[in-house]
């Protein structure tokens, strides 16, 4: 079942946007971290990643902490929602290093029949 009111869908939709997993990988490795740390280590638009932070806030994934100081300060760190996510990001990296993005090329690819 793909489509609307779809819990798998919805995830994916999130998840699968550019840099939206990286962001959860970046802040499971040091959280919280300020807004120019995330743009400086992913090298990406700062509207881009405006939106991507926004996106994972309203999925719950991620916070943001404001604090009301001269000059103001913003922090993001990952929710309780988005460290459940960790587990399964490990599973996707050890199944990306058994098959490394080369062997996963469509035109070296090798079906395989279902079980």
């Amino acid at each position: 079942m793909h489509g609307e009111g779809c819990p798998f869908q919805a995830a994916i939709d999130v998840l699968s946007k550019r840099h939206a997993l990286t962001i959860v990988w970046l802040l499971q490795k040091e959280s919280p971290r300020r807004f120019n740390a995330i743009k400086r280590a992913l090298a990406v638009n700062p509207v881009t990643l405006a939106q991507r932070l926004e996106e994972l806030q309203g999925a719950g994934i991620v916070a943001r902490r404001e604090y009301h100081e001269v000059p103001p300060r913003v922090e993001y760190l990952l929710t309780a929602k988005g460290l459940d996510l960790l587990p399964l990001m490990q599973q996707l990296d050890q199944w990306a290093r058994r098959h490394p993005a080369d062997v996963l090329d469509a035109g070296h690819a090798t079906p395989v029949a279902a079980p």
